[in-house]
């Protein structure tokens, strides 16, 4: 277990799960330590922490950002619970690529080097997560630091193409791989024209030059919106299966619930533009991003209410995984409903880049996808590592994490509506209250990360509560598989 080597050549899709777990939560403790960081400078008007350094605060949210999707959620969410749960959900030994599976980890830590090693280059990359020229353009940057910042997800986006085709591989066709392995390849080549342009002299993004600044938008938005959607579908995997055990109850609607997951992935597709109100689209374009993007919530609602209607009558236990996976459908929900109010086309223009959508967008990847990790890691943790959690620690973290994200993101709603902008590190007297409290709630989400890891460390080296260890390989050879319409609890 302690052999280095293993860890560094394994093909066993346990021993590759628990590396992305890992890694995970590394990426989760510096991007929470850049939030903090945040949430530091905006306590007060004026200048805080940062000394004035405006740039020195876009650097901040471009680090938060890009660790908190491509290398915490997308690693966690798709690479850790993905490598240890579909081989063994699917009858099979190990996925269908085990070497595959071993570089398409090893890609993510030199990925990771790119990304934060930009900080130490002239005045580092304030680009924020979404890359757009000019900003991102030589004229803005000069120097290195963007070049290596966008390298960065070039790394990443093999990584996970990688990993995607294995799953897809592995099990014929697989909802929340499709999506990726459509958009990345858009990334890449999106993040290809930025070079080029940066060094290459290209005027892609260069109206003097024959090129058009919306074209990256319209490229990135097709990558970008599928991105946010793919972390929630095996988030709701997860919730299915706490909320089946912990109720006694098999899911209600469970061909309804394929069906809006499937639905989902294709309509998350569909309506990338809906973030480009604001560039000057024609009245009938916006007409159907509006509709489009409302439609979303129909496979949305049926989700929850499947969910809602498994609870129903039954014999409910809540235990850390259940409480998190309320959490996670209670949190989702709100994150869902606050996201129908700026697809309408005509508020999204006083919406749009303010902390509205800061708000709409962390309640549902922040929150939602994160409490399903949480839940996941809670309810399949003893399987996994041999040993069981305290519950009375377990719930101890569930109630400081919940009661410290929702005082730091709701009030960014009334920010938002107050049309206070987001990327600025100072603004006027009118919004000290909201940021302060927001603030406040972000140190006590520090504290349940803490008791996280208290939980975690309690977990590992405590002697008296071993279960067994998993073996290597679940499956020797395919399991027979019979269909069983009873449920035991």
């Amino acid at each position: 277990m302690t052999n280095p080597v293993r860890w560094l050549f394994s093909t066993n899709h346990k021993d590759i799960g628990t590396l992305y777990v890992i890694f995970g939560a590394i990426a989760r403790v510096m991007g929470t330590c850049f939030s903090v960081l945040i949430r530091m400078e905006l306590a007060r008007p004026g200048d805080q922490i940062l000394g004035g350094n405006h740039q020195l605060y876009n650097v901040l949210i471009t680090a938060h950002a890009f660790l908190m999707i491509f290398f915490m959620v997308m690693p966690a969410m798709i690479g850790g619970s993905g490598n240890w749960s579909v081989p063994i959900l699917i009858g099979a030994p190990d996925m269908a690529f085990p070497r595959l599976n071993n570089i398409s980890f090893w890609l993510l830590p030199p990925s990771l080097l790119l990304l934060l090693s930009p900080a130490l280059v002239e005045v580092g990359s304030g680009i924020g997560w979404t890359v757009y020229p000019p900003l991102s353009g030589i004229t803005s940057h000069s120097g290195g630091a963007v070049d290596s910042a966008i390298s960065s997800p070039h790394l990443s986006g093999v990584s996970s193409i990688l990993g995607s085709i294995n799953f897809i591989t592995t099990i014929y066709h697989m909802l929340t791989a499709f999506p990726l392995v459509l958009s990345l390849p858009v990334l890449a080549g999106v993040i290809t024209m930025l070079l080029t342009n940066r060094n290459f002299n290209t005027t892609f993004s260069d109206p003097a030059g024959g090129g058009d600044p919306i074209l990256y938008q319209h490229l990135f938005r097709f990558f970008g919106h599928p991105e946010v959607y793919i972390p929630i579908l095996p988030g709701s995997g997860i919730i299915s299966h706490i909320v089946s055990t912990f109720s006694g109850k098999p899911i209600f609607g469970y061909l309804g619930m394929v069906y809006a997951m499937i639905s989902i992935g294709v309509l998350g597709s569909l309506v990338p533009t809906h973030h480009m109100f604001t560039v000057g689209l024609d009245v009938d374009t916006r007409a159907y991003f509006t509709v489009a993007t409302m439609i979303i919530a129909v496979p949305t609602g049926i989700k929850i209410f499947s969910w809602i209607a498994t609870m129903w009558g039954g014999s409910i236990e809540y235990k850390t995984p259940m409480l998190f996976a309320v959490g996670s459908i209670f949190l989702f929900t709100i994150g869902g409903l606050t996201g129908i109010v700026p697809t309408n086309s005509g508020l999204n223009i006083a919406l749009h880049d303010t902390y509205y959508a800061v708000a709409h967008f962390h309640y549902v990847l922040s929150m939602g996808v994160v409490f399903a990790l949480f839940a996941g890691f809670h309810y399949w943790g003893g399987k996994i590592f041999g040993r069981t959690y305290l519950e009375t620690l377990g719930q101890i973290h569930f109630w400081i994490t919940f009661f410290g994200v929702n005082p730091t993101l709701f009030p960014m709603h009334f920010l938002g509506l107050s049309g206070m902008p987001r990327h600025i590190p100072d603004y006027p007297d009118a919004y000290p209250g909201w940021n302060a409290l927001s603030s406040s709630g972000s140190y006590i989400s520090v504290g349940g990360i803490l008791r996280f890891f208290v939980v975690v460390t309690i977990t590992s080296s405590s002697g008296n509560n071993k279960r067994c260890a998993p073996t290597f390989h679940t499956f020797g050879e395919l399991p027979a598989i019979k269909e069983t319409r009873s449920y035991v609890k």
